[in-house]
């Protein structure tokens, strides 16, 4: 895949937004991504340092001052107002690229929903990162890794239906040294040694040169300061005039990362900007000041949970009240506690999260454990959001206390209730699955995370849930849907028709089964699924997939109808393995049918047949995947027409053939003959439970095959 970055920087409104874009960028080349980058080139642009990490970079031509006054403000709204200029520009650009953009990501304050309208016909889709909730975006993911007081509410009304939001610092886009660093930097202990002074790229109002003035004024003598100021801040030269003399205080400027001089650091003094998640990453407590409306918000939140000291905005914070709020910290002896929680915040691993989410896919690995306790703040938080879809019949409101209040009560209740994370290989959150036990039934209720993007990933989720609830309960399971109609307190659940599966517990067929049960639910039936046909209650219809064992009449009578599904043409190829057999017989046409049980093997009525084309390039899996489709559209197709379907059964006709059950000795290799010839052997066999072998000087190997795609 392929992403394009359109981002600036400059002296008036810094290095943050290119340096996220950047830490992005090279998460997702890391896992096999390509990108580029698309800047203007204002005065104290970034593309030189962006072309140095290895991205080509298409530069666009500054805009015209035209009287606009040179701070962050003026040039947003120069670029605000030149808002097609840029779009036709940034448009002709991708076009100009000779890979196609699967993504464009932007990462500007002045572009909204015109220009994304504009470019989006160019590119696959659109992401936008912001921090402002300001206006209005058209675009396909949002990104906001900042921490405010009304995160959950603040996009509802500026993405449109369907965009995936990933909000909190949670998802910080940070360096991957950050998150090494988290595990092992310990929290700050004993008295403050060291002070780390870092404002930012756009420090027009030289606040560093005011900091360093009240550090030095305090005289402290074993007192370490490290002060970072770009080389392009037209302070740069003041800030050194003050401190020359000074042995305690080390200047630097065009750092690859700050985060050697963070770790070593006490104290930190500086904006509350993209720094503030570096800082918190490593524990490390700050004084804070806003050089910028956006920062207040982030500001106002981190102090109120104190987790900063915000000293208040720019125009109003002098020296004085810089030492002032530094002296009174010296005084302190353990800042323990303070650094403990600004770690539990930020974990550093941001990047990977929204790299897993702009790179899953329907083939995108999935993994399912139970919750825990400090799974709750982050799922509560999405749980909450109207645009998650999220069901919780507990849940009168959609606050992000009441969705915690519901998931805390979801884990004291350990006997009747299983609440589920499915994650991908990276352990991003993609859906919470709660299972509900309610009159012998567990009740399926799921909240799909908003990062959800990759079509089918939803169905995905929920049937990982259920498989693992399969795996880890002994023992009949019987499921019904969070839409499926209730009785009163004492009365039974009312459901259209009672449906049993029965299947092996390590057959092939059950992964396949929880999207069908799942649909079952949902229309208002009631589904029990065994390893075991004695465990069988009473019903209505009974399934028998990939079940080897027999299943005597007085089972049989406990549903009005008990059906199989055999991948031969009945009566022909009756017994064991019939698609192996036939693949083995070079079949390029197998025929799956649906048919009523009865007491001699594969014998009773026929409902239906689905037929199943071959290229013969199909592997084992390929070939159960077809199998499992056929099989659940049988299925479905009978509980849809049921219970005039059941009358509607044909008898066998014809001569019966048999396929006898297959042995490990028929899954071996002759190393003598052409491997050509025995390609359908290969095509058939499995590799955990009866893989190919062959015997040489005495010894037994093993073979393992795949396919690859050309």
């Amino acid at each position: 895949m392929h992403f394009v970055f359109r981002v600036d920087a400059s002296s008036a409104i810094g290095s943050g937004h290119v340096m996220r874009c950047l830490t992005l960028a090279q998460a997702l080349v890391a896992r096999g991504a390509s990108a580029s980058f698309i800047c203007r080139e204002q005065d104290g642009h970034l593309c030189d340092v962006i072309a140095a990490r290895g991205f080509a970079v298409r530069r666009l031509a500054p805009l015209p001052a035209n009287g606009v006054p040179f701070t962050a403000v003026g040039e947003l709204r120069a670029m605000h107002d030149a808002w097609e200029y840029d779009a036709r520009a940034t448009q002709e650009a991708i076009k100009s690229d000779v890979t196609r953009a699967d993504w464009l990501v932007v990462d500007h304050y002045a572009l909204d929903e015109k220009w994304e309208r504009f470019v989006r016909l160019s590119v696959g889709h659109i992401m936008v990162i912001d921090d402002t909730a300001d206006r209005p975006h058209v675009c396909d993911l949002l990104l906001d890794q900042n921490l405010v007081a009304d995160m959950v509410e603040r996009y509802a009304a500026h993405v449109p239906a369907g965009c995936a939001v990933l909000l909190g610092p949670r998802y910080a886009l940070l360096q991957s040294t950050y998150a090494e660093l988290h595990d092992r930097v310990p929290p700050r202990e004993g008295p403050i040694r060291r002070v780390f002074v870092f404002v930012g790229a756009a420090d027009t109002a030289n606040v560093t040169g005011r900091i360093v003035g009240a550090l030095l004024d305090l005289q402290y003598p074993d007192l370490q300061i490290d002060v970072v100021v770009a080389a392009t801040s037209p302070y740069v030269e003041a800030v050194r005039e003050r401190v020359a003399g000074y042995s305690s205080v080390r200047l630097h400027s065009g750092l690859p990362t700050l985060a050697p001089l963070m770790a070593r650091a006490d104290l930190a003094i500086g904006a509350s900007g993209a720094a503030s998640w570096e800082r918190l990453s490593l524990g490390l407590p700050a004084i804070v000041v806003t050089l910028a409306e956006n920062q207040r918000a982030i500001a106002a939140e981190l102090h109120r949970r104190k987790l900063v000291q915000w000293l208040g905005d720019q125009e109003v914070v002098d020296e004085r009240a810089i030492g002032y709020a530094v002296r009174a910290l010296l005084d302190r002896t353990d800042l323990s506690a303070w650094s403990q929680a600004c770690r539990a915040v930020v974990d550093g691993r941001g990047a990977t999260r929204v790299c897993a989410v702009l790179l899953a896919s329907e083939s995108t690995p999935l993994r399912t454990r139970d919750a825990k306790l400090s799974d709750l703040p982050y799922l509560s938080a999405w749980w909450a959001q109207p645009t998650t879809g999220a069901h919780c019949a507990t849940m009168d409101s959609r606050s992000v206390e009441d969705a915690e209040r519901c998931l805390r009560d979801c884990l004291r209740e350990i006997e009747h209730c299983r609440l589920l994370v499915v994650e991908n290989e990276d352990g991003e959150t993609l859906g919470v699955v709660c299972f509900s036990h309610e009159r012998d039934m567990w009740r399926v209720q799921s909240s799909l995370a908003p990062q959800l993007l990759a079509p089918g990933l939803e169905t995905r989720v929920r049937e990982a849930a259920m498989l693992h609830l399969r795996a880890q309960t002994s023992g009949l399971l019987r499921f019904r849907g969070e839409d499926a109609p209730s009785g009163g307190p004492y009365e039974p659940v009312v459901s259209r028709w009672r449906i049993g599966i029965c299947s092996d517990m390590d057959s092939w067929i059950n992964k396949s089964l929880p999207e069908m049960i799942l649909h079952w639910c949902r229309a208002g039936h009631s589904v029990a699924w065994v390893h075991d046909a004695a465990e069988l209650p009473a019903g209505d219809i009974c399934f028998y997939l990939s079940y080897g064992r027999i299943v005597g009449s007085s089972l049989l009578r406990r549903f009005r109808n008990n059906l199989v599904v055999h991948a031969s043409d009945l009566p022909k190829g009756r017994g064991w393995s019939p698609l192996t057999w036939q693949v083995l017989e070079g079949c390029s046409e197998i025929p799956v049918t649906l048919f009523e049980a009865a007491d001699s093997v594969d014998s009773g009525p026929v409902y239906g047949q689905e037929r199943i084309s071959l290229d013969g390039s199909e592997l084992i899996s390929e070939l159960r995947a077809h199998v499992a489709k056929a099989t659940t559209a049988l299925c479905s197709a009978f509980v849809d027409s049921y219970p005039n379907v059941a009358e509607t059964g044909v008898p066998q006709a014809g001569q019966p053939t048999f396929y006898r059950r297959r042995r490990p000795v028929d899954s071996r290799i002759d190393i003598d003959r052409p491997l050509r010839d025995q390609f359908n052997l290969l095509r058939t066999v499995d590799p955990d439970r009866y893989p190919a072998w062959f015997e040489y000087q005495q010894k037994r190997f093993t073979v393992n095959i795949k396919k690859h795609d050309a």
